[in-house]
């Protein structure tokens, strides 16, 4: 919409900035709750303007490439520092802004480059706080119902290896129900809200419920799982009232379990303590799944990526004429704070960059027409998506030639292309240099201090789960399965990098299966006490 406004006023320059606020925003919406993504939206929003006024703004009063240097590194340093901080977003556009204000340059136009960035990314806020208005109790909806086929499928796995494995992706999403519907405000006069409520304090319990099952050795009937998935469809295509009457079946099918006291049926009972749990004020705490990293290694990752971005930076230099921002920009992309293994990550980016660039090209070389620029970046949009849910690799593949068309119309990228596949290939090739030399994944989510992590939340829920509080409980519970979940993932990670770059590990896997049969034995033992 951006783009059309700007060619009908014959004001393309304005709009393809504004255009790239609102992408950058748009980038990172997605469905948890509102409490969450407003702050988000308008971390973007600030911390891109911020970025553009202070890049394009030392650039236009310093000529000396040295000045650039030392902005990218310090800005890098306070960027990196802000994303390892519980703020990825906000650190990062803040870097991404500064080297694209840089790189662009905005020669006379500082002050109007920022506001079309920032007036993009509120933009997109604001049709996002218009549309969550109107989806807020549909997203609950699909999250709890998320949640119920995640326990059919647990309840399918009992007793077969893959239960562990299955159990580790349903703490994820009771996680990620909890965090949308639990910690959202309740209005206790709409009836739907609070029956999305109770399907969520009834799902919880059920989670309790099935690894009690799984500790005894014990297996539910048939219709159980049928019944888990009645509820989730009923959730997609009726409403919460509706899904809490087919949950009230469930206490009498797990009732039918030789070895199943009424203490266990009594939890997923819905009554008034189920209502009362459910109006109580807002359960767990929000992403509870998120692992903090500790100061001193935010500090840490902050000196890792100035480092890199000011090589980059110093490369681009080295390499004069067609390069420039587009290289430490590749590095911010790629190296972020803890978000999976770095190899992966730039194999990707540069493999989804070359393919991205690929249909760039072609339309580019087919006659450059604005209309069929316009299209592409609309049906790139459209394919982001699902491309983002399927691999990093497809993602990128469909967000750069959006990228290239916002740049193509400032009249500076159309000769660009393979210029830009080397500066990408060049910064993964900087960070994974700087990854074997400096290992950047977080000594706190290594797989020795994730076992150590899991350790202490086994013995807290051994220690601290009280058995007149199911809701705390569950949360000790949940926090316990979850530290182990995290150090599989971790002990995963380390296994899979390639031989020449693997650590030593000294975690195994036999250690966490014992954990976690702790884990079940104590909430055998819980219930068994009452």
């Amino acid at each position: 919409m951006p783009l059309l406004v700007g060619v009908i006023i014959n004001q393309r320059l304005y709009a393809i900035v504004f255009a790239i606020g609102a992408l950058w925003a748009v980038s990172q919406d997605g469905l948890d709750e509102w409490e969450a993504r407003g702050p988000r939206l308008l971390g973007v929003a600030v911390a891109a303007g911020v970025g553009v006024a202070v890049g394009a703004t030392v650039v236009n009063h310093e000529g000396a490439e040295w000045s650039v240097l030392v902005l990218f590194a310090a800005v890098a340093l306070v960027a990196g520092f802000v994303e390892a901080s519980d703020r990825a977003t906000q650190g990062a556009y803040l870097l991404i802004g500064t080297i694209m204000g840089a790189g662009l340059e905005f020669t006379g136009k500082v002050w109007q480059a920022t506001l079309c960035v920032t007036g993009g990314a509120l933009w997109v806020y604001g049709v996002a706080a218009l549309t969550d208005r109107r989806g807020r109790l549909s997203n609950q909806r699909v999250f709890l119902a998320n949640a119920f086929d995640q326990l059919a499928i647990l309840v399918d796995t009992l007793g077969t290896p893959a239960f562990y494995d299955v159990r580790a992706r349903s703490v994820i999403t009771l996680d990620s129900a909890q965090d949308v519907v639990g910690t959202a405000r309740l209005h206790r006069d709409n009836e739907e809200e609070v029956a999305l409520r109770e399907c969520l304090v009834v799902a919880l319990r059920t989670g309790e419920v099935v690894s009690f099952l799984e500790g005894k050795g014990l297996h539910v009937g048939a219709a159980v799982a049928p019944t888990l998935r009645g509820v989730a469809v009923t959730l997609r295509s009726e409403s919460g009232v509706a899904a809490i009457a087919r949950l009230a079946e469930l206490p009498a099918l797990f009732g039918l379990v030789e070895g199943v006291g009424e203490r266990v049926t009594a939890s997923i009972t819905l009554n008034e303590a189920t209502k009362l749990r459910a109006l109580a004020p807002r359960i767990g705490v929000r992403r509870s799944s998120h692992r903090r990293v500790p100061v001193l290694e935010r500090g840490r990752f902050a000196m890792i990526l100035a480092v890199a971005v000011a090589s980059g930076t110093l490369v681009a230099d080295a390499l004069d004429g067609q390069h420039g921002f587009w290289l430490p920009l590749s590095v911010a992309f790629i190296l972020r704070p803890d978000l999976g293994p770095v190899i992966t990550r730039a194999l990707a980016r540069t493999a989804g960059t070359v393919v991205g660039v690929g249909i760039a090209a072609f339309v580019s070389w087919t006659g450059n027409s604005l209309p069929s620029l316009i299209v592409l970046s609309c049906l790139m949009a459209a394919v982001t998506p699902w491309a983002a849910r399927r691999s990093h690799v497809l993602a990128v593949m469909a967000f750069t030639p959006i990228v290239f068309v916002f740049l193509g119309l400032l009249g500076s990228e159309k000769y660009l292309f393979v210029p830009r596949i080397i500066d990408t290939a060049l910064a993964a090739a900087i960070v994974l240099t700087l990854d074997v030399v400096l290992w950047s994944t977080a000594p706190s989510l290594r797989p020795v201090q994730q076992l150590e992590r899991a350790r202490i939340a086994a013995r807290t829920y051994e220690h601290e789960a009280p058995s007149d509080d199911p809701m705390r409980r569950n949360t000790l519970r949940r926090n316990a399965l979850r530290a182990v979940s995290n150090a599989r993932s971790s002990l995963d990670q380390a296994t899979a990098e390639p031989r020449l770059l693997r650590r030593a590990v000294v975690a195994s896997v036999s250690q966490l299966d014992a954990i976690e049969a702790a884990i079940d034995a104590h909430t055998v033992s819980l219930f068994e006490e009452g």
